[in-house]
This record gives structure tokens, sequence and C-alpha cells, in this order.
């Protein structure tokens, strides 16, 4: 036996037509089947003698014989691992059986009509066509007859026993368990050799006297199926060229009015510089959070808090905003008079209304300021709603971000709590242009997993800007005094890496001109002092000037315009809807600051530019930085006598 099933696995091994892989989807194929069966009579039978009555003759010795089995056979794929599987067949099961002593023969023939439904179990061996049986074989008999030889011991009596049906011949009912392998010969067309075993339930007959009698079969068998469905086409996929190619399309300059041209140097200014930098009256929170989102607020803390001052933040709007409930605290602790409401609001959207989050998020605030700046909770009045009284669009995910926010309403409209924060020095370095744009090349086999920008001056990192993903332009926006007093080279490199891990990195450089005080004395460059106002901050899709933003311009700008100044007035917005609509309300935003300068400095010159969202003057990945660009900067540049 173990002979015959090494022969089988041989032949599977050295079969040379193509196998059926793992990847490969079978299609629903029919075709014909046959093979040879290993007939194991299992038999425990006790009949009497014909020539003497009192003798009895018992058939109890296993014996195997050969037999055939053929048929029709479907296999229906179910997805690429199991397949159904019928065979309608003839199944020939008899054989002889030999006495214990070995002188009498009982030989059967017993044919069924079967029909055999199972399971194939294929792709548990990656790229081959291995698969594993299981199915239940029902045999209707067609024939069921046997004849006997005797012999009793002295004379060979022959067909003493005629051929007579074998009584009450059972429906056969059998276990089917086995292997086998699929070999595609050609298009749609298959081999399939198989192994199986057939482990009967039933006896051969339900007669008494043959009760005993059981044939489990080994069979060998070979199926010719042709696939009825389109098989998808094989693609043998080539392994894709590796590769990372990086540079640099351009550098170049934006001005102030959104103009971009390639940038030769960066020229930096030593000059009398001062700036106000707005205060937004929000605390920003995190969907379904009552703890401000830690990207756009930074808490000092219970240890920091004694001493905290306005005087040691960075001159950048967006930092400064990252510290309101500081600011805010620290100016209280002064004025001792100064008193505030807190409305807590929800974005309406993804939190709904009688959560309570709007109160623990006014309460957040609350128990800050009282915790860690000694403010009596008596000056801090808390309330609630839905929606900001003046929301951003609920229509966009980023004005939805935007609504979920802790507005801050000082009680006097005269109080300074407010008020913008001022930076000024008679000595400050300002870069032309402010923001430098760098545009990257890249071509890569893979997704990009990731880049980061750095720039340096004399080996000091002064920026460094980082994304994942898509590679897009990048903007560095200069900061004043964020460039040396020098003429030292600012250096960039761009380092790119993709999905493989794979790096790629270029590096360049942008010469820098310095113009100090002395120089432009010893030149006779004219100097001047530039005053910068980042403070007129609007209303989401607003263009008027609030009452608190008038008193700013008319006590922090006005006194600053002389009758030879020259006044910029550059409007911006934010990226949140259409650009052309944001440039109309860049400019009206404009015009309203100029005719409020106007009407009380008539002297001066003044120019207006709408720019809108083509230069975004702060971060708008940030809330705190879309509702900063929501803005008019003021520039009043003053010859110096």
């Amino acid at each position: 036996m173990k002979r015959f099933f090494y022969m089988f696995l041989l032949l599977a091994f050295v079969f040379t037509s193509k196998t059926f892989s793992q990847e490969d989807e079978i299609p629903f194929n029919i075709g014909i089947f046959g093979g040879l069966n290993f007939n194991m009579h299992s038999p425990d039978m006790t009949f009497g003698a014909v020539n003497d009555p009192l003798a009895t003759i018992r058939y109890k010795d296993n014996q195997t014989s050969l037999g055939g089995h053929f048929g029709l056979i479907a296999n229906i794929p179910v997805n690429h691992m199991f397949i159904i599987t019928g065979r309608l067949g003839y199944n020939m099961a008899g054989g002889e059986i030999v006495d214990s002593a070995s002188v009498n023969t009982w030989t059967s023939t017993l044919d069924y009509v079967e029909f055999t439904p199972g399971v194939q179990v294929h792709n548990l061996i990656s790229g081959t066509g291995f698969y594993l049986l299981g199915g239940i074989e029902f045999g209707i008999p067609l024939s069921a007859s046997r004849t006997v030889d005797y012999d009793d011991g002295d004379i060979q009596i022959t067909d003493v026993v005629p051929e007579a049906d074998i009584p009450d011949a059972a429906t056969r009912v059998a276990l089917a368990l086995g292997v086998g392998w699929m070999f595609e010969v050609s298009d749609n067309i298959f081999l399939t050799p198989e192994i199986s075993f057939r482990l009967p339930f039933t006896e051969v007959s339900s007669d008494e006297a043959y009760q005993t009698w059981e044939v489990p079969q080994l069979r060998l068998g070979l199926a010719l199926t042709f696939g009825l469905s389109k098989q998808p086409d094989y693609v043998v996929e080539e392994e894709k060229e590796q590769y990372l190619n990086v540079g640099m399309n351009s550098v170049k300059g934006i001005d102030r009015q959104g103009n971009k041209s390639e940038l030769r140097k960066i020229s930096v200014e030593e000059t009398q510089y001062t700036e106000l930098f707005p205060l937004l009256p929000y605390v920003f929170f995190n969907e379904n959070s009552d703890v401000p989102d830690p990207k756009t607020q930074t808490l000092a803390g219970t240890r920091e808090a004694g001493n905290f001052t306005t005087e040691t933040l960075e001159p950048d709007a967006v930092k400064i905003n990252s510290s309101t409930l500081d600011v805010i605290g620290s100016r209280m602790k002064k004025d001792k008079n100064a008193s505030i409401k807190l409305v807590g609001t929800i974005d309406n959207v993804n939190e709904k209304a009688g959560s309570g989050l709007a109160q623990r998020r006014a309460e957040f605030v609350k128990n800050y300021l009282v915790t860690n700046y000694g403010i009596e909770p008596g000056r801090i009045t808390v309330e609630t709603t839905g929606l900001p009284s003046k929301p951003s669009s609920s229509r966009d995910p980023e004005g939805v971000q935007e609504n979920r926010r802790v507005e801050i309403y000082p009680i006097n409209s005269n109080s300074t709590l407010l008020d913008p924060i001022i930076i000024e020095s008679d000595r400050q370095r300002i870069a032309e242009p402010t923001i430098v744009e760098f545009s990257p090349k890249v071509e890569s086999s893979n997704e990009i997993g990731g880049w980061e920008l750095e720039v340096k001056q004399a080996g000091r990192i002064i920026k460094r800007l980082s994304g994942q993903g898509k590679v897009e332009d990048i903007q560095w926006g200069i900061m004043p005094n964020e460039l040396a007093a020098s003429e030292i080279p600012v250096d960039y490199t761009y380092h790119v890496w993709d999905s493989q891990d794979n790096k790629k990195t270029i590096s360049g450089s942008i010469p820098v001109e310095y113009f100090s005080i002395t120089r432009k004395k010893s030149e006779e460059r004219p100097d001047r002092t530039i005053s910068k106002y980042s403070l007129v901050v609007f209303g989401f899709d607003s263009p008027e000037v609030s009452e608190t933003d008038k008193r700013i311009v008319l006590n922090n700008i006005v006194p600053n315009i002389k009758f030879n100044s020259t006044v910029q007035i550059y409007g911006y917005t934010d990226r949140i809807g259409d650009e052309k609509y944001n440039k109309e309300l860049a400019g009206k935003r404009a015009e309203s600051v100029l005719k409020l300068l106007q009407s009380k400095v008539r002297d001066a010159k003044y120019e207006t530019y709408a720019v809108g969202e083509s230069v975004l003057v702060y971060d708008n990945n940030k809330t705190a930085g879309r509702q900063l660009s929501r803005t008019v900067q003021i520039y009043v540049i003053t010859p110096k006598n």
C-alpha cells in the first residue's frame, strides 16, 4: 500500500505542467474522472456447507481486491480557498474473500451508482495546487451478487452455488477524505491527480447474515476538467525599480502684496522697529474635550505663573496667542478692578447641546485663572451657549474646529485686558522679503513618507519645518531679529524619505546683504522707522472694524503717522472659502481701515493692497493662525531726518 502512495506523490512532484498558485482564482470547471480502487473487504460471515449441512464455513479474514471508478465531476469555487465539488459516478467495490481455511472462495460483484458532494480546501501551501478533500459518498447498489467455489478437501466442486443476488443490498454511505494537486495543462484545462480514503458507515447488506461485511476503499484517481468561467489574465508583476529623486524647482521671495519673484538675496536692515501683536479673546478646544488644545494653548502652570511676563514672549503672533490665559491672568493680577465674562461654546455639529461640555470648558478657564493667578472667583462670571455669537462656517471642518472655544469678554468696555502686545526697539533687524517660498520637486517609486526643511545661518538652526505625505511648497516667514547681524549666507537642507525608508537630501544657500545703521550713514542711505501693526482682527466673513479695535487703532497707530509717513495697508484672509471672494473681502477690510485712518490723518500717503489668501501670513493649519489671518497689517514707514 505504501508503495502506491509514494508513487502517487512522486508523480505529482515531477509533473511538468503549470501548477495553480495561491494567488490564482480557480474558475468553475466540469469534466470527467476515473481511477483505481483498492477494495479492503472486512467480513465476519458464517454459512453452511453445501455438501455437509452440519458443517459451517466462516469468512473473517480481511481481503484486498482491485476495482475501479469513473464518472462526471463539477467544481464550483466559493472563493480563492474553498471549492464545492460534486461527483456522479460508477464504483466497483467487489472482490474475492477466502474462508479461514483458505479452501473456499466467495466472489462478490458490488457495483454502485454514487454521488459524492464535498469541499476542496486550496491555497494551504503558497505557490502550489495542493488541496485537501472532505465529503460524503452516497452509493446506490446496481449489482450486488456473489458466487462461491467450494472445496471439500479431496475433490474441488466448482460452481456448487451459482451466482445469486446478495439479499437486502444496502445503500452505501461513506466518509471521503483525501488530498489532490491541480495542474493547469492549458488555458482553462486542468488535470488533477487525487488520492482519497473512503470509510463506510454502512454494511454491504442489511440482511442479518451480512451485517458484518464492510468495504473501505483507497482510491487513486485522475480528473480532467474544463473551466467554463473566464480566468483573469496571469500578470507577472515585475519588481518595480526603486528610485527617489529630489530637487528644488525654485526658491522665491514673496512681497507683502503676494507677488513672487526669484530670490537672489535676502536684505536685512537694522532699523528702529515697532510691532503690535493682536491678542485673540479665544481659547480653543479639541472635539468633545474640556481641556484646551495643547497645540493652540500653552499653559504656564502653577509654578511658572508667578514668573510669567509678556516681555518674555517671542515676537510671533501665533506663539503669543498660545499664551492667552497667562496673558489674561497676569494682567488681571495687576489690575484688581478688571473682571471678565467667559462664554463656553460647542460646534453644534459633532458636539450636541445638553452635554454640559460648554460649561466644563468655561469652568476650566475660570479654575485656571483662580488657581494659578489667585484671581477672586467673583471677578469671573461663566455663561454658555451653542455656537459662538460670531461663528465660523459650519460647512467647513476647519470652521467647525474654530467654534469649539471659550470666549473672553472684559466687563468694563474700557479695560486694557485685551490690548495688543507691543514690542519696540531702536535696533531691530528686518528682512526683505519677509516670506521665502521653497518649491521642491520629488519623484519616487513609492509613496512619500515625510519631509523636513532645516534653515541655518552660521550653523545655528533658525527654522525647522516638517510634514508628512504629499510634498508641497513650503513658506518660511522671517521674524524680526531672526537673521544675524552679518552677511553670512542662509543655508537650507531639505530631507525626504519614502514609505520604504529610502532617504534623499539636497541643500543650497541664499546670499544675505546686511545694512546696519552705521553702514546706512556711511553710504548716505536714507534711514527710517518702521512700525508694523498686526492689529485689526476681523470676525469670520466680516469687513467691519470692531469698536475695541477702533480704539486700539486710534490710540496706537494714529499718533505714529506723520505728514511724511507712507502708510501701507494690506488686507488678508484665511484659506476657508473661495479664493476670489476672499480677495474681495480682504480689499473691503483694507478700505475699512483706510477710511478710519484718513479721517484722523489726511496728509500721509496711503496705499492699500487686497492680498486675500494668496499669502498666508500665519500658519493656517492652526486654529489661532486662521483667526489671526483675518487681519489687516499696517506698515507706517517714516523717514528719519
